[in-house]
């Protein structure tokens, strides 16, 4: 096989890869948010039942880059996501195929396991051949394709399931999956990766070695506060609190989800971009994102606890969508700092503490919004803002805790 064909087959599993990371951010922006209702109305679940499908999600993703991590760092990434891909393809069609919140559950679970091993190993395969300096673009390009289906999650995907429904919605998703899958799986037999660190063995010291650099835990904790405060509005309560507190319909609160992706999608490759220009200074990014993040809280929380249902949140839901999106730099921050033999393994982690984040907001969201009786407005269930107010009391806590952790971090490079 010639170089150049090795380099289109290669060209090629990164384009699908990319795809299914695309894939796999529809089906964790979409489920339960999007859908929320329609899951609580079909399965007579309340709140934390349904806020569950997104923490089962977020709890195995988290705990599967733990292992994915050195996985890659051993294998590659493409040896790692072959099996990642049938994986991820079984959940998508057991979630609509399925008539009981058990099945439900399973799915998520099988979902998550399968959508950790497209991330880290698309940016292992890029990382080989992407210099310091352009990294993080390259990696805010690869983001930018798969947070684009957090663009399709919502109100494309609510048009869908008001055509057809959301069980064949997701069967459409599924089989498209699973075939993408496939051919993945040919494409790799062909192109024969010879890539084996034969010096890189599955040991606990890769993670103490990691763990004990103090830089990297201001990092860990800066991020998953961060990107937790985001990522719960976008994938569990946010569409459900502009319909039930702003008084958006469907259609519109869905739109302003679908905004909010194409925002952090953008957000991504721009915030690369100026830290780049910045001669790659991360540090002042991290604290001016910090307290913009505690302002936005602030501003909702102030709003909700005065009982004042203005449209005005969805404009300020826009900002933690910008500022969510900072992954290239702190993916950057974190090879910067710690030894290529070990740079997936410190990015799993990177994504455990993300994962770990917005399950547990998410989780704790809904057993808070079931701490007062919700009334039914039509077919529907509505929690008022005592429930609310609860829900981002607990963001206010968090977004201070992000904004210290922010001036905690320095740039610095690997020594």
């Amino acid at each position: 096989m010639s170089l150049h064909q090795k380099h289109g087959l290669r060209l090629t599993l990164i384009i699908i890869a990319t795809t299914l990371f695309f894939i796999a951010n529809i089906q964790r922006v979409a489920i339960p948010g999007a859908i929320f209702d329609l899951l609580q109305n079909d399965f007579s679940a309340d709140a934390s039942k349904i806020t569950l499908l997104g923490a089962i999600f977020c709890y195995v993703y988290a705990f599967t880059q733990l292992i994915v991590g050195p996985l890659v760092d051993k294998l590659g990434g493409f040896r790692v996501m072959a099996m990642g891909g049938i994986i991820f393809a079984l959940g998508s069609i057991i979630f609509p195929h399925s008539e009981h919140l058990f099945g439900l559950y399973l799915s998520r679970a099988l979902l998550g396991f399968g959508a950790a091993t497209f991330y880290l190993s698309t940016i292992r395969e890029v990382k080989k051949y992407a210099k310091d300096k352009n990294f993080s673009l390259a990696v805010s390009y690869i983001l930018f394709a798969g947070y684009s289906g957090g663009i399709l999650a919502n109100a494309p995907f609510v048009a869908l399931t008001h055509q057809v429904g959301w069980r064949n919605a997701l069967y459409l998703i599924g089989f498209t999956t699973l075939l993408l899958a496939i051919i993945f799986i040919i494409v790799f037999v062909i192109f024969k990766p010879v890539h084996i660190e034969k010096e890189t063995h599955f040991s606990l010291s890769t993670f103490r070695e990691v763990l004990s650099k103090k830089e990297n835990l201001y990092l860990y904790v800066f991020g998953a506060t961060n990107y937790g405060l985001y990522y719960v509005l976008q994938t569990v309560i946010g569409k459900k609190f502009l319909e039930d507190f702003c008084m958006f319909n469907v259609n519109e609160a869905a739109l302003i989800l679908s905004i909010m992706a194409i925002i952090s999608a953008i957000a991504g490759t721009l915030t690369a971009f100026i830290s780049k220009c910045m001669n790659n200074k991360r540090a002042i990014i991290f604290r001016f994102f910090g307290i913009l993040s505690f302002l936005s809280v602030l501003s909702v929380f102030i709003l909700v606890t005065l009982d004042i249902h203005s449209k005005i949140i969805a404009l300020i839901f826009f900002i933690p969508s910008y500022i969510g999106s900072i992954s290239p730099i702190l993916i950057l921050a974190l090879h910067m700092l710690n030894r290529y033999e070990v740079g997936a393994t410190a990015v799993s982690i990177q994504n455990f503490s993300y994962f770990i984040m917005v399950g547990t907001l998410g989780m704790v969201s809904g057993m808070l919004m079931n701490v007062f009786e919700p009334v039914r407005r039509g077919a529907n269930l509505v929690y008022q803002n005592e429930s609310y107010m609860l829900v981002y009391g607990l963001f206010l806590i968090f977004s201070i805790i992000q904004v210290y952790f922010g001036f905690k971090i320095v740039d610095k490079n690997r020594s």
